[in-house]
């Protein structure tokens, strides 16, 4: 009987860290293919950046719709920072503090720091301004996590192109990362807006964006959709965006991501 108890308790708990884990690979944040300051700021040599962002997703559900016992809550504040040597050659970094929930069980870790080089051709028009961008990526290993999740090094390379006018915005931006300890990951970004509102006096406006993100890794597809709102005034910039998945396909015990919020602010000097 002792023996019998003991097997159903060891049994749940794998069946629970299986599940952790699962999700940690196939449902890790959305926030890697962005740069900071709001992949906008600053335009000028010698500028430098920081800010912070929140994010949170999470359901009690599972992609086949099918009702989890537990509720799965993943939230992570980034803190994030730019430097401009010139308006075409940045660095920036991107440090992630995670706090997982399954039920009852609570996860708080640092992630791994992610180190960009962001490289980007301007051209000015009569109408617009446009930007080609490389960006070489390498994420350190994370540490101080209870479950076994430890990522270990990846590299990272995203292509993107961008386009602004006065009145409307666009960015499309693809990128892969290979890791040393879990399968490869491809996503496609798209984010599609107009800036309907700016005053040249105080340098204030915002921008209304919609953005659809998608990620592909072996055996699990993931398509986000959503509205952004991105108002900005003087040297501070803010970003909000809500998120709903359009496509969710992966092992049958993955959980839903739910509803994803980003909520973010940051500073340029």
């Amino acid at each position: 009987m002792l023996l019998s108890l003991f097997l159903n308790l060891l049994e749940r708990e794998m069946a629970r860290v299986k599940t952790v884990l699962l999700i940690i690979l196939t449902q890790s944040s959305i926030i890697i293919a962005h740069q900071p300051i709001m992949d906008m700021a600053p335009r000028w040599n010698g500028g430098y950046g920081i800010q912070l962002r929140y994010e949170r997703f999470g359901s009690d559900k599972f992609i086949n719709g099918s009702n989890s016992l537990n509720r799965f809550l993943h939230e992570t504040m980034w803190l994030e920072g730019v430097f401009t040597w010139t308006r075409s050659k940045r660095i920036t970094f991107k440090l992630p503090f995670h706090q997982i929930k399954n039920g009852n069980e609570i996860d708080n870790y640092i992630g791994g720091l992610i180190l960009a080089l962001p490289l980007k051709k301007y051209s000015n028009f009569n109408q617009h301004t446009q930007n080609f961008g490389i960006t070489p990526q390498l994420q350190l290993p994370n540490i101080n996590s209870k479950i076994s999740d430890k990522s270990q090094f990846a590299g990272g390379l995203s292509v993107s192109y961008s386009s602004e006018t006065f009145s409307f915005y666009q960015l499309y931006d693809i990128y892969v990362w290979n890791y040393s300890d879990k399968d490869p990951l491809l996503g496609f970004d798209v984010n599609l807006g107009i800036h309907p509102y700016h005053n040249n006096s105080s340098n204030s406006g915002f921008f209304a964006i919609w953005d659809v993100t998608a990620k592909w890794t072996q055996g699990s597809t993931t398509i986000l959709s959503g509205p952004v709102l991105m108002p900005y005034y003087q040297n501070i910039m803010a970003r909000l965006e809500v998120k709903f998945p359009l496509i969710e396909y992966g092992e049958y015990s993955q959980f839903s991501r739910g509803l994803t919020i980003n909520a973010g602010i940051g500073f340029v000097f």
